[in-house]
């Protein structure tokens, strides 16, 4: 693909005449880069050109005689996947136009808004979008593939860095992805290298499977809050450490077993909070006892017991995910309760820290998403705008007032997913605290419900409110920032709602204010409740916003000690409340 100072050659796709003529004409004004355009007024005859002349760029409109909506995109982007694409659209086309976005295509821009400036950017970028795009998708397929690309030591398999360090594969790679290594043994290299201990695995595997084929032993069964499976062929120290856990009857259960088969068919039937095992069993040695147990219940802990001389061995276990080691003939009381307890809860920090990384992730790419939406959103506001301005400096606009007025409305919508977004950042980094004073919440409430009463109105939404005692007393808190999370859900109330009424009401509560906004509109479904208050997140994309006024709200709520919730149903509509400390 050519950019810079290089021709850019584009494929116009757009039936419309004047249209076409006047891109052509915007592009031909733009001194800043040399363009070829060749334009075609059906796909069918662009794809043919497509299909013998190479183009860096092809921008097209969705809605052409032999092909509408994103169809048009997708047949386009299905032929030639490597050529950016950017979409053409109306005024009132704009969420077709996202859809495409979503789809692949690299960007997409409104008839009657573009400049030659913007327009040579917008293409600029679409070229180098697919090239980084291309090149990563290369990058991905030598990575899988392991050719040419990272230098493996032949020897000991380290591999080289950028700054010519040999590492280790796992480091490499945790350093390089987001991936990260829990250790094990795969079934292929269990069956080469220790083929007996896989036979042995697959059996006990089918006991796990199958724990209803081995009889129950009834003497075995004990209940208890902390459950432990207790694995040692010597009958002493089976009896020693059954006696030094004997005294904490209530908090401890110990069940015995003196074969590993027999402790795998305990595991198989009941549930354990750890396991603490001996290496060295009359059915398994060694490092294979572990790895067995670990193989079948990777989230039990297991605490391995080893005798003086074979602690080497019993580290080889803790490498291996065993969460510690006791030594015997140096155990009492009181360090083996500390182990089993520290395990324990070693082990659930370690599957809630997992748990917690995944979310992480999966957060971190949602924002990265919802980010790159808010940043459409403020685009999509200001580029319109642009458009207006330039027909007005040019003398072309047949009403200058009603394109300042779209300008003026544009340009604030704009303003305030900036100032959002600036709100949220602040309260994000702790920076808030809340400027308490003396607060009418009763005068605050009635001049928001006159201020949106001519938008109730256009829907023909009723407003209505009441107080649990007149005059409400004043109240301690933020003036400015109550009043937005007042605005806030009287707003997604209206928003959300098609026709019906909304019900305000004021309570005081023991020393708390309620204040509930009740409304009949489209409701919440109940798996997406639990996430309303999060910050970006939409219950629905097919309305605009931010995806940060509750999350906004929630947080000066609780800035002030007070709380808020949500009950909703759908189809029937949603309760907002909230709760303010009461002057004192």
């Amino acid at each position: 693909m050519r950019i810079d100072n290089k021709v850019i050659k584009v494929l116009l796709i757009e039936d419309d005449p004047d249209h076409a003529f006047l891109f052509q004409e915007i592009l031909k004004a733009e001194k800043a880069a040399s363009v070829s355009i060749t334009h075609s007024d059906r796909l069918s005859s662009a794809l043919e050109r497509l299909s013998y002349e190479q183009f860096d760029i092809i921008v097209s409109d969705l809605g052409l005689p032999d092909s509408r909506g994103i169809e048009t995109y997708l047949r386009i982007h299905a032929g030639f996947p490597d050529i950016p694409v950017i979409v053409l659209t109306g005024m009132d086309d704009e969420d077709l136009a996202l859809k495409a976005v979503q789809g692949g295509a690299q960007d997409y821009l409104v008839k009657g808004s573009v400049e030659g400036d913007l327009l040579i950017r917008s293409m600029r970028y679409a070229i180098e979008r697919q090239k980084m795009i291309a090149q990563l998708e290369k990058n991905l397929k030598e990575i899988k593939t392991l050719r040419g690309l990272i230098p493996m030591c032949a020897w000991c398999r380290n591999i080289r860095d950028d700054k010519g360090y040999w590492l280790k594969v796992e480091r490499y790679i945790e350093e390089h992805t987001d991936a990260a290594f829990s250790h094990g043994i795969c079934p292929r290299c269990m069956k080469k290298f220790h083929p007996e201990l896989h036979e042995k695995i697959l059996k006990d595997e089918l006991i796990k499977k199958d724990p209803g084929v081995i009889p129950e032993d009834e003497t075995t069964k004990h209940y208890g809050p902390i459950k432990v499976l207790l694995i040692e062929d010597d009958p002493g120290d089976a009896d020693y450490i059954r006696a030094l856990l004997s005294g904490k009857t209530g908090r401890l259960d110990v069940i015995y077993a003196d074969r590993l088969s027999s402790g795998i068919e305990h595991l198989a039937k009941e549930k354990f909070t750890v396991v603490i095992s001996d290496l060295g069993l009359p059915d398994s040695q060694g490092i294979e006892t572990f790895i067995r147990i670990h193989t079948l219940y990777p989230d039990l802990p297991v605490i391995v017991l080893t005798g003086l001389h074979d602690e080497e061995l019993a580290m080889r276990a803790v490498r291996s995910g065993a969460q510690d080691y006791l030594v015997k003939g140096q155990l009492d009381e009181s360090s083996l309760l500390k182990t089993i307890s520290y395990s324990v809860e070693r082990q659930k920090l370690m599957t809630t820290l997992e748990n917690r990384l995944r979310e992480i992730g999966k957060l971190g790419r949602e924002r990265k998403n919802i980010l790159s939406m808010f940043a459409h959103d403020i685009k999509n506001a200001i580029i319109p705008s642009l458009g207006f301005l330039a027909r007005i400096l040019s003398g072309k606009s047949r009403n200058s007032t009603a394109d300042l007025e779209s300008i003026r409305e544009q340009l604030t919508t704009a303003e305030h997913l900036l100032t959002t977004f600036i709100d949220f950042s602040r309260f994000e980094t702790e920076e808030y605290k809340p400027l308490i004073a003396q607060f009418d919440l009763e005068a605050a409430l009635i001049k928001q419900v006159e201020g949106l009463k001519r938008q109730a109105d256009l829907k023909k939404l009723k407003i209505s409110y009441s107080f649990s005692q007149k005059p409400f007393p004043l109240i301690k808190a933020d003036g400015a920032m109550i009043n937005r999370v007042i605005a806030n859900l009287l707003d997604n109330a209206i928003k959300y709602t098609a026709e019906g009424i909304i019900n305000i009401n004021i309570l005081k509560v023991d020393n708390d204010v309620l204040l509930q906004v009740q409304d009949s509109g489209i409701g919440i479904p109940e798996d997406q409740l639990p996430h309303i208050f999060d910050a970006f997140y939409r219950a629905t994309h097919e309305i605009s916003g931010s995806g940060l006024g509750l999350s906004i709200a929630k947080t000066i709520v609780e800035s002030h000690g007070g709380q808020i919730w949500v009950k909703s149903t759908p189809g029937k509509g949603s309760t907002f409340s909230f709760t303010l400390p009461q002057e004192k």
